[in-house]
């Protein structure tokens, strides 16, 4: 009898089998290899493709966009320019304008300075007043800005030009008002600021007078009698009334 642990196994080699077996693995793996590149190929292609058109585009964008800029900033300058032109231009205007005014204003103050004087001179030249005597040509007030009722006066005498003497005499300024709701008169040398207010005069053809005086501060002025009185030759006097509030002329202080 047989000892049962020990067998005898006989196998068959078959060598194409095997070889065939890992050809068909192998061709399988490079065809998955070469299909694998193909897409990856592929892909890659269309990737770059896609990206380079991308870039392109981009490009081209970017040169729009370089050109429109290149556009816009040389609009933006010519603006600048243009403003700047006007904005100078205005100021020229102005700064024109400004001294066609002072010019004016300086022109119209000789031209009222001359008119004045041309009147004077015709007062004095008049063949009109050339019996008239000693008159009173002007006579203003000026309220004066740095002290409280206080003012100047300015008197003009004339007396025309045909009269070859001279003449002399005194002029009395009277300042009538409502003091505690009482008329009071004050004559000009009892609120005179400087000197005596005693106006004498003694002239050929006109002969003017100013000074400062000062108002007491409860004493309303309504108005302002002139009187001239010539002395010697037996003429006789004359006498002006003037409102107050006519006459009365603002500050040419500063």
């Amino acid at each position: 009898m047989a000892d049962p642990q020990h067998r005898v196994v006989v196998t068959t080699d078959r060598p194409a089998r095997r070889r065939a077996f890992y050809a068909a693995v192998v061709a399988l793996s490079l065809l998955g290899a070469f299909g694998l590149y193909r897409y990856s190929r592929a892909s890659a292609v269309s990737d770059f493709e896609a990206a380079t058109g991308e870039r392109d585009r981009l490009i081209d964008e970017r040169r729009q966009l370089t050109r429109e800029l290149r556009v816009a900033k040389a609009e933006a300058d010519s603006l600048r320019n243009q403003v700047a032109y006007l904005s100078r231009s205005q100021q020229i205007d102005d700064n024109a304008c400004v001294a066609v005014k002072q010019s004016l204003s300086r022109l119209q103050a000789e031209s009222a300075d001359l008119r004045e004087q041309l009147a004077f001179y015709r007062g004095i030249v008049s063949p009109q007043e050339s019996q008239a005597g000693v008159r009173v040509y002007e006579f203003r007030i000026t309220a004066l800005k740095t002290t409280r009722n206080a003012y100047r006066y300015d008197l003009v005498l004339i007396q025309p030009v045909r009269s070859e003497k001279r003449v002399g005499g005194q002029a009395q300024v009277v300042i009538e008002g409502l003091r505690n709701r009482q008329k009071q008169r004050l004559k000009l040398s009892d609120v005179a600021m400087n000197g005596d207010g005693n106006l004498l005069f003694s002239f050929k053809y006109f002969e003017e007078f100013s000074g400062e005086l000062r108002l007491p501060a409860d004493f309303r002025p309504l108005r302002i009698l002139v009187s001239v009185q010539p002395s010697g030759d037996g003429r006789p006097g004359l006498e002006d009334e003037y409102e107050w509030a006519k006459i009365l002329q603002e500050t040419d202080e500063p």
